[in-house]
C-alpha cells in the first residue's frame, strides 16, 4: 500500500512555522473566559437572591454559555482548523456536556442547576488557562475580511439590499393573519412585500455566489436571512412558535424543572429525557418561569448552527468554498421538515452533523493508504485500512478528539430515540470502508445505546416491546404511514402534499446525479453511504408515521453538497456552450436572470411546503395565554372535552397532579361524525375548542367548517354549556349543571 493525499485539498498558504485554528485562539479563549466568569458571578448572585441582571439579559447569557462553553476552548485546545468545523463542533460539545451534566444530576437526585452551571464554568476556566499556556507562539486563522479595503461598493449594495429584504419581511410578517390561513398554507396569506423581499434576497445570493471573489460577510448575512425567511415567518407574525409540539416540550421541561426527577410511565419521551433535562437546567439557571419566550427563536438558532455543519461537510466533500456556500443555501432551501424547533431532534441533528463533519475532515486531510488493484483486493484492504493522523494533530489530540465524539454520541443517546441508531450505522460505514482511525467508535456507540436502552428506556420498551418487534422489517407499513396516511382529508390540501414529495424526491435525485458525476473525491464513497444510511431506518419502525420525513431530514446535510456538485456540473456545461457562441454577454445576462428566477422559485416552493400546515399548527398569543390561565384555574378532577389536540395544556396539572383535569378527545369516527352528540354523552365539565383543532379536522379529516361550527352551536344550544372564553383562536365552554358554580 502507498500513502496518498487528497488532491482536492485547497491551497491554504500554510506556514510550517505556525499552527492553524478556526478562530483566533487568544481572542476566542478571552471571550470564553469572560463569558464563564460572568455566568459564574450570575450563579453566585442568584444563590444569594441578588438580581444583578435583567431576566432577558441573564437568559441570553445562559443560552450563549450552553452553545459555546466548554466547546469553544476545547476546539482551540484540540487545534481544530476551519471556522465552520470549529463552530459546529464547539456547539455540539457544549450542548452535549450540558445534557450529560443535567441528566446525571436529574437521575442521581443532585438537581441544582446553579451549582451545576458553576462547576461547568470553573471547568471551562481551567481549560481556557491550560490551553492559553500551551498555545504555540505563531498561530494563524482565516481572515474575517472586515478591513477598509474589503468594503467595496458591491458589498455595500448587497448589504443594503439585504437590509431592505429584512424590513420587507418584518412588514409582511406583521400583516400576516394566521387565522385566515387555509388549505393552501401560509403562502396564500403573505402579501407582496414578502415576495419582493424574497426576490431581493435571491438576487443578492446569485450575485454573491457568482462573484469572482466570494464575500463571506455578504454570504453569511444572506444565509441568516434565508433562515429567517424559511423558519421565522409564522413566529414573527404571532410572537409564538409555529410548532404546537413545542408547547408539549414546554410542559415536559416544566415538569422536570419543578419536580427535579424523571416521572415514571407518563410519556415515552421521558425515556430519552436528556434534552428536556438540559432545557430544565437552562430554564432554572436563567431564572425563567418557563421556556415560552425561547421557543420562537429555536428555528433561527438551529438553522444558523446547522449552517456551519453543512458548510464543514461540503468543504470535505467538494473541496471548494463556493460549492460549500451553495450547499448551505440549498440545505435551507429544501428544509421544509420543521424539525428545527425546540426539540431533541434538532439537538441530535447538530451532534450527528458535527460527528460527520469531523470524520470527513480527518479523511480529507489525513494520509490514506491506497487500496491497490482488483475489486476483491480493494474490498479486503478497506476492512484493514487505517488512515494516518491529520498533519499537525498529534496522537494525544487525536485520541482526545475521539473521546469528545464519544461524549457527543452519549448525549445524543440519552436525548433521542432514532438518531443514535443512525450514528451507529454511519460510524460502522466509516469503519467498514477504512475511512476513519476510530475503527471501534461504532462499537462504543452501540454499547452506549444498548446500555441506555436497557437501563434508561425501560419505561418505553417494557410497554412497547411487542409493537417494536412487530414493526421491524415492515418497510411497506412504514412507507404507508409516512406517505399514504398523509394523503387524506381536504382534497386541495392533499394535492398540496405532492409539492413536498416533489421537493424531497427531486433534491435526492439531483444529489444522486452529483454522486455519479463527480468521481475524483476520496470522500465520495463514504459520503454516498452516509446519504443512503438514514433510509435504512425505514426497516426498523414507522416512528409514528414520521420515519420517511426523518430519513430525508437526516440525509440532507450530506445530500446538499452533491446537489451543489450537480448544479456546478450543469453550470460548467452551460459556460462552455456560452463561450462557443457569439453574443456571449447577452447569454450571461440571461443566465443570471434565469438563476435569480430559479432561486426565487425555490424560495416560494420552500415557503409553501414549510407553511402548508400553518392553519392547524400556528399558535396565537391569545391561545397560549388563555390556555395557561384556564389550566391554572380549572377546578380539581374536571373533565375537559377537547376538539382535537391540546398541546398548550400539557404541564404539571395535566400530567402529575392526581386531582388534575382529565382530557377527552374526538378519538373515534362515530364521535367525529356527530361531535355534538359525543360531547353530550361524555358530559364534560368544560369544552375546549381552538382554531388549530377546527382547522385540523377540516384539512386532515375532511370535515366541513360550517358543519363544525353548527356542531359547536348545537352544544351551546342545549343550554347545558355557557361560553366563558370566546376569541377567534380559542373558545371555552363551561358545563352549568355539573361544573363549578362560580
Amino acid at each position: 500500500m502507498t500513502l496518498t493525499t487528497d488532491r482536492s485539498e485547497a491551497a491554504t498558504g500554510t506556514d510550517r512555522h505556525s499552527v492553524g485554528y478556526g478562530f483566533p485562539p487568544r481572542a476566542a479563549l478571552s471571550v470564553a473566559a469572560v463569558l464563564a466568569v460572568v455566568l459564574l458571578l450570575l450563579d453566585i448572585a442568584a444563590a444569594v437572591d441578588l438580581d444583578v441582571a435583567g431576566a432577558g439579559v441573564r437568559a441570553v447569557l445562559v443560552f450563549a454559555g450552553v452553545l459555546t462553553l466548554p466547546g469553544l476552548p476545547l476546539v482551540i485546545a484540540l487545534r481544530i482548523p476551519g471556522r465552520a468545523l470549529s463552530a459546529i463542533l464547539a456547539a455540539a460539545i457544549s450542548l452535549s456536556v450540558t445534557v450529560l451534566a443535567a441528566q446525571t444530576t436529574m437521575i442521581a437526585e443532585w438537581w441544582s442547576p446553579l451549582r451545576t452551571q458553576a462547576i461547568l464554568m470553573v471547568a471551562t476556566l481551567a481549560v481556557c488557562l491550560w490551553t492559553w499556556r500551551t498555545l504555540p507562539a505563531a498561530t494563524r486563522s482565516g481572515t474575517w475580511r472586515l478591513g477598509r479595503r474589503t468594503w467595496t461598493r458591491s458589498r455595500a449594495r448587497s448589504l443594503v439590499a439585504l437590509a431592505v429584504a429584512l424590513a420587507l419581511f418584518v412588514v409582511s410578517a406583521v400583516s400576516l393573519d394566521v387565522l385566515r390561513v387555509g388549505r393552501f398554507g401560509v403562502i396564500a396569506g403573505v402579501d407582496a412585500y414578502f415576495f419582493v423581499g424574497l426576490a431581493l434576497l435571491a438576487v443578492v445570493i446569485v450575485a454573491a455566489l457568482g462573484a469572482r471573489r466570494l464575500d463571506p460577510l455578504v454570504l453569511s448575512v444572506s444565509t441568516v436571512l434565508a433562515v429567517v425567511y424559511n423558519g421565522m415567518l409564522v413566529g414573527a407574525a404571532t410572537g409564538e412558535t409555529s410548532i404546537p409540539t413545542s408547547f408539549v416540550h414546554r410542559g415536559f421541561i416544566s415538569i422536570l424543572a419543578q419536580g427535579h426527577a424523571l416521572p415514571d410511565q407518563i410519556d415515552a419521551r421521558f425515556s430519552w429525557a436528556g434534552f428536556f433535562s438540559m432545557a430544565a437546567h437552562v430554564q432554572t439557571a436563567a431564572g425563567l418561569p418557563d421556556v415560552t419566550g425561547v421557543l420562537v427563536w429555536a428555528p433561527l438558532v438551529s438553522g444558523v448552527v446547522m449552517s456551519f455543519g453543512v458548510y464543514a461537510i461540503a468543504i470535505a466533500v467538494t473541496g471548494r468554498a463556493r460549492l460549500a456556500w451553495m450547499s448551505v443555501l440549498l440545505y435551507h432551501g429544501f428544509n421544509w421538515y420543521q424539525q428545527d424547533y425546540f426539540a431533541p431532534q434538532a439537538m441530535a441533528l447538530i451532534g450527528y452533523t458535527a460527528i460527520l463533519a469531523t470524520l470527513l475532515w480527518q479523511l480529507r486531510r489525513a494520509p490514506l493508504p491506497d487500496l491497490g488493484q482488483g475489486r476483491i483486493q480493494r474490498v479486503l484492504a478497506a476492512f484493514r485500512r487505517t488512515p494516518g493522523r491529520v498533519p499537525g494533530i498529534g496522537a494525544g489530540r487525536t485520541l482526545a478528539l475521539e473521546a469528545i465524539l464519544v461524549v457527543i454520541v452519549a448525549a445524543g443517546t440519552v436525548s433521542h430515540q432514532m438518531t443514535p441508531i443512525l450514528t451507529i450505522v454511519a460510524l460502522a460505514a466509516f469503519a467498514a470502508t477504512g475511512t476513519t482511525r476510530y475503527r471501534t467508535l461504532w462499537l462504543a456507540a452501540g454499547l452506549i445505546f444498548a446500555a441506555w436502552f436497557s437501563y434508561g428506556a425501560t419505561d418505553f420498551w417494557l410497554g412497547h416491546l411487542q409493537s417494536l418487534v412487530e414493526e421491524v422489517g415492515k418497510v411497506g407499513q412504514s412507507v404507508e404511514a409516512g406517505v399514504g396516511d398523509r394523503l387524506s382529508g381536504d382534497p386541495t390540501y392533499t394535492r398540496m402534499q405532492y409539492l413536498r414529495m416533489m421537493a424531497s424526491g427531486g433534491f435526492a435525485l439531483v444529489g444522486l446525479i452529483g454522486w455519479f458525476v463527480w468521481r475524483t473525491k476520496r470522500t465520495r464513497l463514504i459520503a454516498g453511504l452516509l446519504c443512503a444510511a438514514p433510509f435504512l431506518l425505514v426497516a426498523l419502525q414507522s416512528y409514528g408515521g414520521e420515519m420517511i420525513i426523518r430519513c430525508f431530514l437526516l440525509a440532507s446535510p450530506v445530500l446538499a453538497p452533491f446537489v451543489a456538485l450537480t448544479l456546478a456540473w450543469v453550470g460548467h456545461r452551460i459556460d462552455m456552450a456560452r463561450r462557443r457562441r457569439p453574443g456571449s454577454s447577452r447569454l450571461t445576462v440571461l443566465t443570471s436572470m434565469v438563476l435569480c428566477v430559479a432561486v426565487f422559485a425555490v424560495g416560494v416552493l420552500e415557503t409553501t411546503n414549510r407553511g402548508l400546515n400553518t392553519a392547524f399548527e400556528a399558535s396565537t398569543r391569545d391561545e397560549v395565554v388563555l390556555t395557561d390561565e384556564f389550566m391554572a384555574t380549572i377546578p380539581p378532577d374536571s373533565l375537559v372535552m377537547s376538539f382535537s389536540h391540546a398541546p398548550h395544556s400539557v404541564g404539571i396539572r395535566r400530567t402529575l397532579d392526581p386531582h388534575g383535569p382529565k382530557f377527552a378527545f374526538i378519538d373515534s369516527y362515530p364521535c367525529l361524525n356527530n361531535i355534538a352528540l359525543c360531547t353530550e354523552q361524555r358530559d364534560p365539565d368544560f369544552v375546549y375548542i381552538t382554531n388549530q383543532g377546527i382547522q385540523m379536522l377540516v384539512l386532515q379529516y375532511g370535515q366541513d367548517p360550517s358543519w363544525l361550527r353548527q356542531q359547536i352551536d348545537e352544544v351551546v344550544d342545549t343550554g347545558r354549556f355557557r361560553v366563558t372564553v370566546n376569541t377567534p383562536s380559542v373558545q371555552i365552554l363551561r358545563n352549568v349543571k355539573n361544573g363549578p358554580t362560580s
